[in-house]
């Protein structure tokens, strides 16, 4: 029986091979960043943290304005007149629930 030596051994190509999942030849191994999956799975998190990042850069900022009372009376009165407004008026939401009862309406008291 022949015996290695650490001469022969380091003498091998330093390259690795991996079984591929097709069953096919093995392949050497690439760099984890130059695999396209890894930066797919990379890139989810990363993007949570910079929007982390970017909503804790405002609300650092400072606090938001408080509205005068004048501008809430004016809210107030645009809320009533739209409740009151004719349908063409009418916010979205009312729009959309019309549509989803196909037309009906109900009988208001």
């Amino acid at each position: 029986m022949k015996e290695t030596t650490m001469s022969q051994i380091d003498s091998l190509p330093s390259q690795s091979l991996s079984k591929r999942a097709d069953g096919g030849p093995p392949s050497p191994e690439r760099v984890w960043w130059k695999e396209p999956y890894v930066w797919m799975v990379i890139s989810g998190p990363l993007s949570a943290v910079i929007a982390c990042g970017i909503t804790a850069a405002y609300i650092l900022q400072g606090t938001d304005a408080v509205v005068s009372e004048e501008d809430y009376r004016e809210g107030i009165a645009i809320m009533r007149e739209v409740k009151t407004a004719q349908p063409p008026m009418q916010p979205a939401h009312t729009a959309r629930n019309h549509s989803a009862t196909g037309g009906q309406t109900d009988a208001k008291p």
